[in-house]
């Protein structure tokens, strides 16, 4: 039962980290990180298509491995981060969701500042 529940739980990570890749507001890399946590025992066939992906694969792997992220991986991240935020605040225009960005990208920003580099 619960290998089941850690694969549905890795499968709905995938989606949402897919749809990431289309919708500005929602992260790509952090859903399919945890899907390749969730899919460790419970889906290996999927586990190893997210290591081995062409274009994710590289930073997942250094990820759960050293808790490390490439610098031009960092740049972009920041750069995507801070732009859609500032995109998503222009159109909401309310200020206490403004606020709950800009505090959001704060802390997403410390975080990814503060791993290791390579």
């Amino acid at each position: 039962m619960i290998n089941i529940l850690l694969k549905l739980a890795a499968f709905t990570s995938l989606a949402l980290g897919l749809i990431g890749t289309l919708l500005p507001v929602l992260p790509t890399t952090p859903f399919l990180i945890l899907a390749a946590a969730l899919s460790c025992k419970s889906s290996p066939k999927l586990r190893r298509w997210l290591l081995e992906h062409p274009v994710f694969g590289a930073t997942i792997r250094d990820y759960l491995q050293t808790r490390s992220i490439s610098t031009s991986t960092l740049r972009k991240a920041l750069l995507m981060l801070w732009l859609c935020l500032l995109i998503s605040i222009l159109l909401v225009q309310k200020i206490w969701i403004a606020f709950f960005l800009l505090v959001t990208g704060l802390l997403v920003s410390i975080y990814l500042l503060r791993l290791n580099r390579h």
